[in-house]
């Protein structure tokens, strides 16, 4: 998401993830117009390759010059851990590393692991880490952190090895580095962007209450992972979404047809499907 807020007249910009390749990156912006130089800073919802694998790419290419200082926001230091996918067959399957310290050696820009709740270009928050409270909300237990030798993800994350294999030490993925971007627009409410929602979507909704303070969810935008979900994880999810009378659903990514026909059928009116180029205006009178 390319994200363009104003404040009386402060404007500010934040890029939040960044597509899997640097092409289908630069083919974006290009159709859509919008310069990704202005940048006030950056946000890295999680370490998963099809949403930091266009950063390098952009950070590398001469043609673009960034804002001094500009900052990198991850929720925690397993962004920059190695994933595999474990099948059931036991095969370890690739699933990504954003390598901290190329991306900081590259030049222009800085990384900051905050998994506290931060202010982010003086108009957006983060939600920080996000508590694992609900019973029907979790990743897939497929899903592993494996050590590399040498590389940037915090030795906490194998305290607890699960399995051992030739290529290191994997431990089950809660993806607890995942946190989400949040704005609180004038005589709406706050305007929530998750990415994948790994942390699921009640479980963020309620930690952005907390953060925040404020109970007005005026609208929840992007991926909610329900696409690879149960029928009765898609059902819960949709019917907690009550708990916070949003005015607008605008599902994305990984949110699935099921989940979005069901949300459909519950909050008549309030869903709006998105694509790829789509513009959400929020506040504009």
């Amino acid at each position: 998401m390319h994200i363009d807020s104003t404040r009386g007249d402060e404007r500010k910009q934040v890029l939040l993830d960044f597509a899997y390749t640097g092409p289908t990156l630069f083919n974006d912006y290009g159709v859509v117009g919008v310069d990704p130089t202005q940048a006030d800073a950056l946000f890295i919802s999680h370490g998963h390759a099809d949403h930091f694998g266009g950063l390098l790419a952009l950070q590398r290419a001469d043609a673009l010059k960034f804002k001094p200082g500009l900052t990198l926001y991850a929720g925690g230091d397993d962004t920059f851990c190695h994933r595999v996918v474990v099948g059931e067959d036991r095969v370890i399957r690739e699933g990504g590393l954003l390598d901290r310290k190329t991306l900081e050696s590259t030049g222009g820009i800085k990384v900051a692991v905050v998994p506290q709740p931060t202010i982010v270009a003086g108009h957006a928050i983060t939600t920080g880490q996000i508590p694992r409270k609900t019973a029907f909300e979790h990743t897939p237990a497929s899903w592993n952190l494996q050590s590399m030798p040498g590389d940037d993800c915090s030795s906490m994350h194998f305290a607890m090895a699960q399995v051992k294999t030739p290529n290191g030490t994997l431990v089950h993925d809660d993806m607890l580095g995942e946190h989400v971007l949040v704005y609180n627009v004038k005589n709406r409410g706050l305007v929530v962007l998750l990415s994948c929602g790994h942390a699921g979507t009640i479980n963020t909704l309620r930690q952005v209450r907390a953060v925040t303070g404020i109970d007005k969810v005026h609208a929840v935008v992007g991926g909610m992972h329900l696409a690879p979900a149960p029928d009765a994880v898609i059902e819960q999810t949709v019917g907690g979404l009550a708990e916070f009378d949003v005015d607008y659903i605008a599902p994305m990514h990984c949110t699935g047809y099921r989940a979005v026909t069901a949300m459909n059928a519950k909050y008549p009116g309030k869903v709006v499907p998105q694509s790829a180029g789509s513009k959400l205006f929020f506040g504009i009178v």
